[in-house]
């Protein structure tokens, strides 16, 4: 490609950036009816979203993330466009870049640039992608152990003679975090959608992929339905979850420690090194003296 060509390129590119930047900020429709259509779904962007998740990418992100998506409110279009626009962005700016550069002579023309440009556009996707990854991860740890903290304080209000629902809300009452919020709003909107305090229990342990949240959600269910006493239930459930909480933390502190073995080792070595250098050459100068 000549220098002509690539300015072409890049002009193309900064155009239709341009359209985009003025296409998010267009004006609400001022007909009825495309309100209506947006509002039901049925407008361009939504078939656009619809048949990106029909896809191949969208089914790949699907089964690639499964449930996770839902935690952190996502949808397969969405992970697909962000990777997109990371990708395209990339892909502008290092063009922009490399034309800039080739124009003052900087850089020869090659034909590496546009292979370079692609590569960086490609680990701009990864990189979105991989990102999507962690906070679904973050998220899900962040929910267990809101799930954790709000069996333990069920189980330390059923130790005080509390009834089940004093328990429950009890724990809903104390708990503060985010992921707690979460379960809080799950819980606490049950009785307005007219779902019964097991069940929602146990769609969020479904939902959320926590196992013994639907353990306790069966325990009150045969609380409430048969009268039986679930507190020594409630007490073992919340110790094994206390123990695999530590023993996963252990677990994490084991991995920092291995991730600082590597460069410990490092620093300990380049640093006898640089101490035994200058000993080695002096010897080596007294006795070839």
């Amino acid at each position: 490609m000549n220098p002509l060509q690539v300015g072409a390129l890049v002009g193309v590119i900064t155009a239709a950036g341009c359209w985009c930047v003025v296409f998010s900020f267009r004006r609400a429709p001022r007909s009825l009816a495309i309100a209506r259509g947006r509002m039901q779904g049925t407008d361009g962007r939504t078939a656009w979203t619809d048949s990106v998740a029909a896809g191949g990418l969208g089914r790949w992100v699907a089964k690639r993330f499964g449930s996770g998506l839902p935690i952190v409110q996502l949808t397969p279009a969405a992970v697909v466009t962000k990777v997109i626009v990371a990708a395209g962005v990339m892909l502008f700016a290092v063009l922009a870049g490399v034309a800039a550069l080739m124009s003052l002579g900087a850089l020869a023309l090659s034909p590496v640039w546009p292979i370079f440009a692609v590569s960086c556009a490609l680990l701009a996707g990864w990189v979105s992608l991989n990102d999507v990854a962690s906070k679904i991860d973050r998220q899900r740890r962040e929910i267990r152990r809101a799930s954790n903290d709000f069996v333990q304080l069920v189980a330390v209000g059923l130790t005080t003679d509390q009834s089940v629902e004093e328990a429950i809300s009890f724990a809903l009452a104390v708990g503060a975090s985010e992921s707690f919020d979460t379960l809080r709003q799950h819980i606490s909107a049950a009785p307005q959608r007219g779902v019964a305090v097991w069940e929602a229990l146990d769609e969020f342990g479904r939902d959320y992929d926590v196992r013994e949240i639907s353990e306790l959600a069966a325990s009150i269910e045969r609380q409430g339905v048969q009268g039986v006493s679930i507190g020594e239930t409630v007490a073992t459930l919340s110790e094994a979850m206390r123990a695999k909480a530590l023993d996963d933390l252990e677990r994490a502190a084991d991995k920092a420690n291995a991730n600082l073995s590597g460069p410990t080792v490092g620093f300990v070595v380049t640093t006898i090194v640089f101490l035994a250098y200058p000993l080695a050459q002096r010897i080596s100068e007294a006795f070839g003296g």
